[in-house]
Order: structure tokens, then sequence, then C-alpha cells
């Protein structure tokens, strides 16, 4: 599931300038290649080679974008700054952005005081007239909620220092499954969908809160799910997940986590977000035991990261010797490909697929319905080990109201049947990679 808060993000980067103003150096030209074709994972392996030719400006750019395509906020943050020196160079559209990628970074981070101070310039920054109105209502929730946590502690991750096993139920929902796991709050139980696409905090519902006696401490806060709606912001001091102790969680509550005209069997009330699992480091999933384990001992990360950070959470893997990028999101109960993956992959979905049919996915918000062909079936490669999904459903392309065709910017979302199609698999979101061990 994805759940966002809705942001003015606007990194339309045009770098094809830097090359025009740093003429005469391949190094520069490059860089600035790499950067408009966003192929962050190229960068980063042939920066450490250009350093030295490259334009200071354009080189605490490469950082800062490197440094967050990495989930190394604190880095990229660093690097924001020394762009910020280079305004006159790089003039204020690129500015504008990189201070925009700098509130990615501090909500990653849980700074909310630092993330209050962005949005303090920005609502200063914006005109009187209707013109704003729209950055000035998603601005003002924005204030509202990181006000309300500024006061706050950032979350807390207390653990054993034994392997720390957590069971998981793998539960059938509609057509897919989802990973669940139990947390008590006191002597009472609540049923938390495990999910890393649930970006800053985790989600509940109203009911749900009440049971576990969330605070809270801000409303009308503003996200973006299948479509927008207002949410209130709850804070717990203190809830456990088997052994382990998690102080400070935030919420999003609302009335509903799916919609009341969509009714699924199984449903939880609660949803368990990124800001705890990243913090809960390595977990490794066992499909046959269904359980999450936690190590004592951390595990060598692989030379080459499977993960990557563009906002949320992505993985990379190999289709037909081809790079595929998809959201990694287990709150999806199956995995599913984009309009963009039917392009690049358009006469084999055509050969394989089925016919055109209506398919429906639900979230915060509403339902969506897109046209969708299914393949059969599909194999990934991750760091050289390979899984194979079976009935994948290919969104077909579509239209804007004017006509113009509409192509998804990454490869599809990665769900539930992907995580469980290997015996054993390992994550990672604060070292960012993702290991099939079987």
């Amino acid at each position: 599931m994805r759940y966002l808060l809705t942001l003015i993000l606007a990194f339309s980067f045009s770098v094809q300038l830097f090359a025009q103003q740093f003429a005469g150096s391949d190094a520069n030209a490059r860089v600035g290649e790499l950067i408009n074709s966003f192929d962050y994972l190229t960068l980063s392996k042939e920066l450490p080679a250009l350093r030295a030719e490259v334009a200071k400006p354009l080189l605490a750019l490469a950082d800062a974008l490197v440094a967050h395509h990495e989930a190394r906020f604190e880095d990229s943050n660093k690097a924001i700054d020394r762009v910020c020196e280079f305004a006159p160079e790089l003039g204020g559209d690129v500015i504008f952005g990189m201070q925009n990628l700098s509130l990615v970074n501090y909500l990653s981070l849980e700074d909310y005081k630092s993330a209050l101070s962005v949005v303090e310039l920005f609502l200063g920054s914006l005109p009187e007239d209707d013109s704003a109105r729209e950055g000035r209502r998603n601005l003002e929730s924005m204030s509202r909620w990181f006000s309300a946590l500024s006061s706050k502690p950032s979350v807390v991750v207390e653990r054993p220092k034994q392997d720390v096993v957590i069971p998981v139920e793998v539960r059938k929902i509609g057509r897919g499954k989802h990973l669940i796991v139990d947390v008590n709050v006191g002597d009472v139980s609540e049923d938390f969908i495990f999910d890393t696409g649930c970006m800053n905090a985790n989600f509940i519902s109203t009911a749900a809160a009440k049971r576990l006696g969330i605070e809270i401490i801000a409303e009308d806060i503003i996200i973006r799910g299948v479509s927008e709606g207002y949410v209130k912001l709850g804070f717990l001091p203190e809830m456990r997940i088997g052994d382990i102790v998690v102080r400070n969680a935030t919420f999003y509550v609302a009335d509903n986590v799916v919609p009341e005209n969509a009714e699924i069997e199984g449903m939880c009330e609660a949803v368990l977000g990124t800001h705890i699992i990243r913090k809960m480091g390595e977990i490794r999933f066992e499909r046959e035991r269904s359980c999450f384990v936690l190590p004592a001992q951390e595990s060598v990360v692989p030379e080459q990261s499977s993960l990557f950070f563009d906002s949320q959470y992505f993985i990379r893997c190999n289709d037909s010797g081809q790079c595929v990028a998809m959201q990694f999101d287990t709150g999806n109960t199956k995995t599913s490909l984009s309009s963009k993956y039917y392009e690049r992959f358009k006469e084999r979905v055509e050969q394989e697929g089925g016919k055109v049919e209506r398919s429906r996915s639900g979230g915060f918000g509403g339902v969506v319905w897109c046209d969708v062909r299914t393949m059969p079936k599909i194999e990934f490669e991750v760091g050289g080990q390979t899984l194979q999904l079976k009935n994948v459903a290919v969104n077909m392309p579509a239209q804007y109201e004017d006509g113009t065709p509409y192509i998804e910017q990454y490869d599809g979302v990665v769900g539930v049947d992907f995580v469980t199609a290997s015996e054993v698999v390992t994550f990672d979101l604060k070292r960012m990679f993702y290991r099939i061990e079987k």
C-alpha cells in the first residue's frame, strides 16, 4: 500500500545547461548525462574516478542525488548545503528542487524541526494571491504535522542481543496475500500488515487507534493513497512486536484503512510502516517457518545493492537481461507491472499475456480500475538468484484527458508474492539490500 504525505516535490533538473556552462570537460558532460537520465546507479559507480575533473557545483549536486538514492540521508543533506552555496551557477529551479529533496531526507531521518524550517521557508516565499492556494494548503498541512512531532522523541527499536524471531501470518487477502505481524500494547493485541510501501508513519483505523490508546496530536493532515484525503496524526509511547519494543511510533489515523465499499475478508485495520521497519535493521523472512528473523549478527552487505530510494524504496531486478526497477511494497498482495514495463516488453506481453481485462486495486481514498493483460509467468533475477512469479498483471497504456499518453515512471510494484516466491530472503532498508538466500 502506498500512503504518502502530499509534498510539492519538483525534481526536474535540466543539467544540459551545466554541460554548456562548464564546456570542455568530458567529466562534466558525463555526470550531466547520468543525472538527466536519472541513472544514479551508474553515477555512483563512475563518480569516484571523475571527481577531480567535475565542476564543484555539479559535483555537489551529484553527491546529493547519489546519497539520497542510496538512502544516506544525512550525507545527502550535507551535499545539499554545498549545492546551495552555488545558487548563482545552478539557478533557482535547481536550488528549489534540492530544498524539496532535503525535506524528504529530513522526514526519513525524523528530523521534524529541520523539516519544519524548510516548510516555513517555502510558505514565506509563496505569493499571497489565489495562484498559491493549493501549495499553501499542502504546506500548512505539513506544518501541522512537523510542529506536532518536533517536540516528540524519534522512533526507537529496542531488541535482545540474540536472534529475534517474529511469527508472521501469510494471510490470504482477495487474490493475493498479506504478511501479518502481531502488535501488542499492554494486554491489547492488533494485527498489522507489514508494509514497506507505507512511508513515514504507520497507518491505522480510528477504531483500532482507540483500542491501542493512540494519542491524537494533530488533525487535518493531507496524505495521498489511491486519492487525496485527510487523516489525524497519532502518537504511541510504546508497543511490542514479538520480543522487540518500539517506542514513539507515529500513526496516520483514518476512519477506514480501505474504502467502506471494498469489502475484503481478512483485511487488517492497521499497517506497520517503514519508519519502524527501517530501524528493525536486517530482516530474514523464512517461508517454511513463517517468520521474520532479526539476526543478532548482521550479515555482509552484497557488493551490488539491489535496493534504492526515490522518496520510496525500490528494488532492481533483471528480466531477460534488462534491468527493471519496481517499488518494494509488501503492502501489495501481488506484484504488478506498469505501462512502462508494457512498452519495454510489448512484443512478449502481447504474445504471452492473456486478453485485456479490467482489474481493481484498493487503498486509502478509494479504488482504481485499469486495463491489464496477465502474464502466466515471469522470471526475475536478483543478485544472481532467480525467482518465478505466476499470473502477473501488466497495466495497459493509458491516456490523460487531453489524449497525452500516460507512462508510469517505474516498471511496477513488488508485492508479497515476490517475497514468498523464495524459501528464504533477507532485506535491510537501512543498509539497502535485498538478497535471495534460497
